[in-house]
């Protein structure tokens, strides 16, 4: 009988250790699982992006961009490049600027997608159409800031018998450009509209900041597709408006970005100190 009742409080014992065991790795678990989902390292991805935003928007301003020619008149615009010293300079900025707002988009998934709901739904979209976004203002600013100065400044170094065809060869860079600074844009454009739209069908941000940006997506689509697409390089009101919108949003978001990064990692930081505190103190 007494070796019965030892075995069975032995049997307990060991029930009672593997379980405490159990229920120590579960709540380990459910706290990484919270830690995941509430900050946890999207919360420094956040305010990285709240960051990347406006030093984007700096870096597109095209300050320095020669702009004096009209830019459809092909032998005054590249009389004017051929005699700028940072050409290419100004177009890696430009390059730099964007990625920093894509940057920005992508940080702006995460965090979007940190509650269920329409607005998560939609951010995976925004996220794929900022990565071919990026692809493709990559080919625009290699064609129009280093192909396009080799044919310009080829053009302007041909002795006479080969201008024409020095010409044609800068022609020919040029639309390709125009035709990728079409699509780009456009594209530019669709990745706004949906990261807009899933701020505004989300629970995250307030709606009008989403619409902004689905505003400025819409008229950076419109410009694309439309305008450039079927001009050329001509004063386009929509495609100011929408670069005014971008500016606003960018600045805007970037607030906000940073306030809901410090946010959740107070969040993600609170249950642990509410654990450390409830510990029994034998445990510490």
């Amino acid at each position: 009988m007494g070796r019965y009742v030892c075995e069975s409080q032995g049997e307990s014992l060991r029930w009672g250790i593997g379980s405490d065991l159990r229920g120590k790795e579960r709540a380990m678990e459910a706290s990484e699982a919270a830690s995941r989902q509430v900050g946890g390292d999207d919360a420094i991805t956040t305010r990285l992006g709240a960051v990347a935003l406006p030093i984007g928007i700096v870096l597109i301003a095209e300050i320095f961009h020669p702009a004096r020619e009209d830019p459809m008149n092909f032998p005054a615009a590249f009389e004017e490049y051929a005699q700028s010293d940072v050409w290419t300079t100004v177009h890696l900025g430009e390059y730099f600027g964007f990625l920093f707002l894509l940057g920005g988009l992508v940080a702006l998934y995460y965090s979007v997608s940190a509650r269920p709901g329409a607005g998560a739904g939609l951010a995976p979209f925004g996220l794929a159409a900022a990565v071919v976004t990026a692809a493709s203002f990559t080919v625009l600013q290699a064609v129009d800031g280093i192909t396009l100065r080799y044919a310009i400044d080829a053009w302007t170094s041909a002795p006479a018998p080969q201008k024409a065809a020095a010409f044609a060869a800068a022609e020919v860079a040029r639309w390709t450009e125009i035709g990728m600074n079409s699509l780009s844009f456009f594209l530019a454009g669709l990745t706004l509209f949906l990261f807009g739209l899933a701020i505004a069908l989300g629970r995250v941000y307030p709606r009008w900041v989403g619409l902004i940006a689905a505003i400025s997506g819409a008229a950076f689509m419109y410009n694309g597709a439309v305008v450039v697409a079927y001009q050329g390089f001509v004063t386009s009101i929509v495609k100011t408006v929408g670069l005014l919108l971008l500016a606003v949003w960018a600045f805007v978001m970037a607030v906000l970005m940073w306030r809901n990064g410090s946010r959740r990692r107070l969040a993600r930081l609170r249950p642990t100190s509410q654990a450390a505190a409830q510990r029994p103190a034998g445990t510490r």
